[in-house]
């Protein structure tokens, strides 16, 4: 297997955990440091810290230190271009088996 498909589960997998696109999330508009994260989220320190270590890691926050504290905050913000195709991608696969299963009710019912 190559580097880069590699790369590509690797990252994606990253972008498999809820606490992770929940974290992306609240960086969307501003900085926040790990307790404010925590605090929002209602998980640990010790979730956090690992979660936000993988983000880091993958390139995909980075964070300021300001008088010792981490003020985290998402490095490119083109990773959500990303996550809205996804879930509109997600979301047309789920329309297209509703649809389906639709259909299959309706012939149930007429034989």
């Amino acid at each position: 297997m190559s580097e880069l498909k590699k790369d590509i589960i690797e990252f994606l997998k990253v972008l498999s955990d809820q606490t992770r696109l929940e974290i992306l999330d609240l960086l969307y508009h501003e900085k926040k440091t790990s307790s404010e994260i925590q605090s929002a989220l209602k998980k640990s320190q010790s979730t956090i810290s690992q979660h936000l270590k993988v983000l880091t890691n993958m390139n995909l926050i980075i964070f300021d230190r300001i008088n010792n504290i981490k003020y985290y905050k998402i490095k490119n913000k083109e990773v959500f271009k990303l996550l809205i195709d996804i879930k509109s991608f997600v979301a047309e696969i789920n329309k297209e088996k509703l649809q389906v299963m639709s259909n299959e009710d309706i012939l149930d019912t007429l034989f």
